[in-house]
Order: C-alpha cells, then sequence, then structure tokens
C-alpha cells in the first residue's frame, strides 16, 4: 500500500542521505515535475519524496513546476506532506544551523504559477489565515524535541530569487514580521491548500539575512560551514517524525 506521507527536498539537503527503493517518473495536467516520485525508506517506513530544484538541483526556485510536484505527490497517494526549506535569518534568537516550523508566511513573488484554479476547474477560495497544518507541525516540533533540538515558530517571508536579497530588502521583511526568508515557500503552501494536503515547512537557518552577519557576512561561507550541521539535524528529526506519521496514516 502507498505511504500517505510525502516530502519535498530542498537543494540544500543534496547531503541528506535518502534510502531510495524506486523512482517514478509522472506526469501531471500541469507538466511534468522536478523529479521522479521516488519511494524512500526512513527507519524501516516507506515515505514519497520529490527533489523541489531536480535531482541536480539546477532548477531555479522561480522555475520550480510547484503545481505538478504537488500533483505528482497527491496522485501517488500523499495526504500530508513537509517541505524541507533552507532559509536565511533576521531573528537573533534563530541562529543559523537550528531548524524553525514556521506558523505564517509572507509572499513577495511574482510570476509564479500559484493556483489550480486556472479556467479548466472550479474556482475555490481556500481558507489560508493559518497557512500551515497545525498538527503536523506540532508533529514536527515534538519529533524535534525528541531529538534534542530547540525548535522555534516565526513568520516565512518568500522571495522571487534567485539572487539573494539586499540590507534594505532585508529590513523591510523585518517591518513587515519576517522572522526568516526564503525563496520557496509560496506557492507551495498554498497549492498543497488547495489539493487539502496536510502540509508544513521546516525551515533550515543556513545562514544571516543581507546585513545581519556583522563580521560573519559572507553568505556563502555561512552556507558551507551551517548546511551540514541543519542537514544533520533534519536527519535525526525525520527518523523521529516519519514512523509516527506513518503510524497514523
Amino acid at each position: 500500500m502507498m505511504s500517505a506521507v510525502g516530502l519535498i527536498v530542498g537543494s540544500a539537503c543534496s547531503g541528506l542521505v535518502l534510502d531510495i527503493k524506486s523512482r517514478s517518473p509522472a506526469k501531471t495536467p500541469f507538466g511534468t515535475p522536478s523529479s521522479p516520485v521516488l519511494e524512500v525508506v526512513f527507519n524501516g517506513c516507506r515515505i514519497l519524496c520529490i527533489f523541489r530544484h531536480g535531482e541536480s538541483s539546477k532548477i531555479p526556485p522561480h522555475m520550480v513546476n510547484y503545481r505538478a510536484n504537488l500533483w505528482a505527490l497527491r496522485e501517488h497517494g500523499v495526504r500530508q506532506c513537509l517541505g524541507l526549506s533552507a532559509v536565511g535569518t533576521l531573528d537573533p534568537g534563530f541562529p543559523p544551523g537550528e531548524l524553525a516550523i514556521p506558523e505564517q508566511i509572507i509572499d513577495y513573488t511574482w510570476g509564479r504559477e500559484h493556483t489550480f484554479c486556472d479556467g479548466n476547474a472550479e474556482l475555490q477560495h481556500v481558507e489560508f489565515t493559518n497557512p500551515f497544518d497545525e498538527s503536523l507541525r506540532a508533529q514536527v516540533t515534538e519529533a524535534a524535541q525528541i531529538s534534542d533540538f530547540s525548535i522555534r515558530g516565526g513568520v516565512y517571508g518568500v522571495t522571487q530569487g534567485p539572487r539573494l536579497e539586499t540590507a534594505s530588502e532585508i529590513n523591510r521583511l523585518e517591518q513587515d514580521g519576517c522572522t526568516m526568508v526564503g525563496m520557496t515557500g509560496m506557492p507551495e503552501a498554498g497549492l498543497a491548500r488547495e489539493i487539502g494536503m496536510r502540509y508544513a515547512i521546516c525551515a533550515m537557518a543556513v545562514n544571516h539575512a543581507a546585513g545581519r552577519g556583522g563580521e560573519h557576512s559572507d553568505i556563502h561561507a555561512q552556507f558551507k560551514r551551517y548546511v551540514p550541521q541543519t542537514v544533520g539535524r533534519v536527519s535525526r528529526v525525520l527518523g523521529h517524525l516519519v514512523p509516527d506519521l506513518c503510524e497514523g496514516s
């Protein structure tokens, strides 16, 4: 029986060791997903994954086929999904190397295919007051605590990319209430809501946002330092989380 648990893997997770059992190429009414649907195993539990930026991490955030990715997972039986996303942190209480489970999101992107309502399906105005599934967020938080990691909430600001932000843009995001910044949270979260999929983000702080690093302001050097740490933490969290999700699916 196909698992109802899905994982969307970001480019910063290229070091995440996955026990891949099968690859299922997929086509959808919205085009081809970023990668085949991969069947992988965590602690004996089989789940389904898609690499958001492709298996070679060459697809930039504004060109990801988010609609195809979510549709393909749903067609393979996924009903609850965790997105892994690298972020820059604006919050001194959320240092690089740590994880967060955002509870809110602000979309600064443009030009992305952000809805399944394209004129060929029934128009729906989905409720999006709380964009992430609270019970899934709670399960991720519990898995992090079991792993002895601190984890927090926050507001995820989604920028267009692929370039990084200016210091003034980061100041604006902070004024808007953002505590972290990434490039892929939308339209992924909105599309998941449209198809009734439980969805949350595990955000991996891999750098200080522009203008926030002080003497550690070389963002790419921060990537090299903190990506392995966050991937290691995510791997441990998934080891506890996946069996819990599969048991309840």
